[in-house]
């Protein structure tokens, strides 16, 4: 299946979940799989995911990156708070996957079961996951919502506006009384990480509203930073995604619909 789909030439891309594994027990060739991958068309993404990648697939790849466990061994972590930090790519993604895995489970098990996408530093129109999350809100309007919050700008540190603060702290209001409320199973605060690195928020404010979230509350937390926020604490499950190897290193633009 995954031969054809790639040779069809109908794909833009294609996802190859837990394709590592299945390379590390043996029960592909790597030889074989380079081969296929290597002959894909120009335009077509190919995304490889699991773990045990064999060295022939990071080889070919033009973009590689390790998430990375951090282990705490002090206690005083919350459960149901995570963290996806670093310098990687796939920290947004994978919350994202998350927010899809819980939409799952509010369509099947319990309809109960809302999903809050928060995005801060994201404002303005035309990320290219709008318009999939548009689609779910509409699909499933009492499972989904998505807020964002910011300039239609990037924000350097040292140039921050007055209106950077304004947006971030309405945008953790907007947090801040959805976890309180309980009306959300999950809920995904996207860059929140570099809005407190950026000091457009308090972490230390911050830690002291996630440790009031209701048992059942799932909350996921990405962005890159360089001083870790107070919450980071809280994290029972906190991984880092670590860069390997980006295109980008090699003057490669970063790619619309895969990077932004």
């Amino acid at each position: 299946m995954a031969k054809g789909a790639i040779a069809a030439g109908l794909y833009s891309v294609v996802v190859l979940d837990e394709l590592n594994p299945v390379l590390d027990l043996g029960l592909l060739s790597p030889k074989d799989v380079v081969k296929t991958l290597g002959a894909k068309p120009e335009e077509l993404e190919i995304i490889v995911t699991g773990r045990g990648a064999p060295a022939e697939i990071l080889e070919i790849a033009d973009l590689h990156s390790e998430m990375r466990p951090r282990q705490r061994t002090d206690g005083g972590t919350i459960t149901g708070i995570e963290v996806y930090t670093g310098a990687g790519k796939g920290k947004s993604t994978s919350a994202l996957g998350k927010a899809l895995q819980a939409i799952g489970r509010g369509i099947n098990l319990d309809r109960s079961h809302r999903v809050l996408i928060l995005q801060w530093l994201k404002g303005g129109a035309g990320y290219t996951e709008d318009a999939a999350i548009a689609a779910l809100h509409q699909s499933y309007p009492d499972l989904v919502d998505h807020q964002r919050c910011g300039r239609d700008a990037i924000v350097w540190r040292g140039q921050q506006e007055p209106l950077d603060f304004i947006e971030a702290e309405r945008g953790w209001e907007i947090a801040r009384a959805a976890i309180a409320s309980g009306l959300y199973k999950t809920i995904i605060l996207d860059e929140l990480n570099p809005a407190v690195d950026l000091e457009l928020l308090d972490g230390e404010a911050i830690a002291r509203d996630l440790k009031r979230k209701p048992k059942d509350t799932e909350i996921i937390i990405t962005g890159r930073c360089l001083n870790d926020p107070a919450y980071f604490d809280l994290a029972s499950i906190h991984s880092e995604m670590v860069c390997h190897k980006h295109y980008a290193e090699k003057g490669v633009d970063l790619k619309r619909g895969v990077d932004f």
